[in-house]
């Protein structure tokens, strides 16, 4: 009988923001133990919330063999690794100073509009083992930002929002990001009337092309890309690849929920345009002959499943004044929107602003995005980059493509 052991510990501090004051601070220190065993190609597995000795998770996991749970046995062999990616971003014993001396400082420069939601400082460390000599872990720290704000002249539970999640703390940077939203906010421009690029994150668009790179999906026929795998399908700049090097990816390991390892830690699903690998998990990955993507992902105590854990889009500019020179259309709040059975999006967009050289200079009507998904990042795509807009949050990457603005979202 083989198994294998995941244990999970996370740190978190979080401060309660209301009405732009820190209302309370709560720290929490949680600990995930999920043992997995296999015998004669069925899996059993047990978890627990705590510190439950192994012996009794391996006892309770061999009982679950009798559910006859199907699944093949194929445990990562004889690899080593330990990775620390932490980073100081504040002292966990000044984290409720810190928070409460920016809320302080948005309430008096904005006083015209609301702070609130919640910020959070953590750390996580992942461990992975085997019955063959796996031995992996993964530490990694975040800082968790997300305030939505509210104009106080406004009827809305919320206007707009600024989120991001980085390894680093900068209050002037994050002050300067939420005025360059909120000093245009009440500068009201008609929707341009010339076609204008759209600027629009990367993770309101890429989730659409990566459903349909689902291995059981493709491989039943019902992936909107169906027949297509190894042919180029988008643009020869668009790449859609997990990165899990260390210092790169935050808290996610480098290795995935089954103990995969990819060699550089990276698996492409698109390259360069070309539709190159599905997402599996160690049982679809022996269903269909196929390589794993190491991006397989498991609930608490449930069965391995593919995921996209990791993936992002390849920047193909360092920085978004790279691509956009003059003017474009900045999708800033985004609101549900789908894609149809040929492709084609419908992206509700709640705010969006008028970009100009680089600037932020008015706020636009409410509209729609619509467009195949594959005119988006193919014929259409402009390319993918930080955005520079911003300072504290300029690592998140936005899409830059022509899409078609439908007035009235």
């Amino acid at each position: 009988m083989e198994h294998e052991r995941i244990i999970t510990r996370t740190t978190t501090y979080s401060c309660n923001l209301a009405a732009s004051r820190v209302e309370s601070l709560r720290i929490n220190e949680d600990k995930e133990k999920v043992v997995r065993v296999y015998e004669d190609g069925k899996i059993g597995i047990s978890a627990c919330v705590g510190d439950e000795a192994d012996e009794s998770l391996l006892g309770r996991a061999e009982k679950a063999l009798a559910q006859g749970i199907p699944y093949p046995c194929a445990l990562t062999e004889d690899t080593v690794r330990h990775e620390d990616a932490r980073e100081p971003i504040i002292k966990p014993e000044g984290f409720l100073e810190t928070i409460s001396h920016l809320a302080d400082r948005l309430a008096k420069q904005f006083p015209d509009f609301i702070f609130s939601n919640k910020l959070t400082l953590g750390e996580e460390t992942t461990e992975y083992s085997n019955s063959r000599k796996t031995d992996l872990c993964y530490s990694g720290s975040y800082f968790t930002l997300y305030i939505v704000i509210k104009a106080k002249s406004s009827a809305n539970i919320m206007d707009l929002y600024y989120g991001t999640v980085q390894s680093c703390y900068d209050e002037d940077a994050i002050v300067s990001d939420i005025g360059k939203l909120l000093n245009v906010y009440d500068k009201k421009l008609p929707l341009p009337e010339e076609e204008l690029p759209v600027i629009i994150s990367a993770g309101d668009v890429a989730p659409y092309a990566l459903r349909e790179m689902g291995a059981e999906s493709y491989m039943s026929g019902t992936s909107l890309l169906k027949g297509k795998l190894g042919e180029k399908v988008f643009d020869e700049k668009f790449s859609l690849v997990t990165d899990r090097a260390p210092h790169n990816r935050g808290c996610h390991p480098f290795f995935d929920t089954e103990g995969t390892v990819k060699e550089g830690d990276k698996f492409y699903f698109v390259k360069e345009g070309v539709f190159q690998g599905l997402a599996t998990c160690k049982r679809t990955a022996a269903m269909f002959s196929l390589p794993l993507s190491g991006t397989s992902s498991s609930g608490f105590d449930s069965v391995p499943s593919a995921g996209f854990g990791g993936v992002s889009v390849a920047p193909t500019q360092a920085k978004l004044s790279d691509i956009v020179k003059g003017k474009a259309v900045y999708a800033y709040v985004t609101s549900g929107g789908d894609m149809t059975p040929d492709g084609t999006l419908g992206i509700p967009v709640m705010l969006a602003y008028l970009y100009e050289d680089g600037k932020l200079v008015g706020a636009l009507p409410e509209f729609s995005l619509s467009g195949s998904i594959f005119d988006v990042l193919g014929k259409d795509y402009l390319g993918t980059a930080e955005n520079d807009i911003f300072s504290f949050a300029g690592k998140d990457k936005v899409i830059v493509s022509k899409f078609t603005l439908n007035r009235g979202a």
